[in-house]
């Protein structure tokens, strides 16, 4: 997925959302609970952030929005620290973790992604799948798409699948998941495959689409630091616990994905992350 096309394409959702979206979700402010060498920096939890990546980061009005947003500031709420957000791919938000120059890393990273990038995950905050829209979902049936006409954008994980499994018959590619969507809703396809929240987020743009179920096996997405860090990664994890068991997250989730179901992980990726969380087993 082309994200700095994705975020071109998903500002107009951003702006409906901008209010209240970076912070005001945690608890009051506490004394802080860790402090450097732990933290970068004394009061404050920097957190690497892809801002060219929404739903889970974005810029609005000169604002930081986004589902990562949010959940970083619930983290630094819980630990009595101020949120400083850097700008940064995972891949450099975990050079500036090594180099102790932030805390922790999102931006929609896997347990595959923090492992290859050498960072220690802490924990799960949302789950997501490769899934399918439409505006007739009724009778759709999953175990074979090669009847339908299928919008998909070009590169993504879902093109990728589908081509493998299809082969380019049934696809109708374009360069946004947006366009995809929007020609679903024009009937120039009959359903459209992509990354489950950004469609659910992006398909607030397209109304009369629905959510059709799932194409691949979901994930877990969660906060990685520095493999060197175990207070704060001990830290983070038993924040996130304490918001899923609150219900911050799933108010968090359902903010930027509206009702999009809850995904269940497979067990043998579940167990990758020991915090396993109920957003992490949860059942749709």
């Amino acid at each position: 997925m082309t994200r700095r096309t994705l975020m071109a394409v998903a500002l107009a959702a951003a702006v409906a959302l901008v209010a209240g979206c970076s912070g005001g979700i945690g608890a009051a402010k506490l004394t802080p609970r860790l402090s450097p060498p732990v933290i970068a920096r004394p009061g404050v939890l920097r957190a690497a952030i892809d801002l060219s990546y929404p739903p889970f980061g974005g810029s609005v009005k000169g604002q930081h929005v986004g589902l990562d947003v949010d959940v970083a500031a619930a983290i630094a709420d819980q630990l009595g620290l101020s949120l400083e957000i850097v700008d940064a791919t995972p891949a450099d938000g975990a050079d500036l973790a090594r180099n102790g120059k932030v805390d922790i890393v999102l931006g929609g990273l896997t347990v595959d992604q923090a492992v290859s990038l050498q960072l220690a995950y802490a924990g799960t905050y949302v789950t997501d799948s490769s899934a399918v829209f439409g505006s007739d979902v009724a009778s759709l049936t999953l175990g074979d798409l090669s009847a339908r006409r299928i919008a998909v954008q070009n590169g993504s994980a879902s093109y990728w699948s589908l081509l493998d499994q299809y082969g380019d018959g049934p696809l109708v590619v374009t360069p946004t998941l947006l366009e995809a969507m929007q020609d679903v809703a024009a009937h120039k396809a009959d359903i459209v495959a992509g990354d489950a929240l950004v469609a659910a987020y992006i398909g607030r743009q397209v109304p009369g689409l629905k959510y059709g179920g799932q194409l691949a096996a979901a994930y877990p997405i969660g906060v990685g630091v520095a493999a060197d860090k175990a207070k704060l990664e001990t830290e983070v994890r038993s924040v996130l616990d304490k918001l899923s068991s609150q219900g911050v997250l799933e108010t968090l989730r359902r903010k930027w994905a509206g009702d999009l179901p809850r995904f269940t992980v497979p067990a043998s990726d579940a167990s990758a992350d020991t915090s396993a969380t109920p957003e992490a087993t949860a059942t749709p």
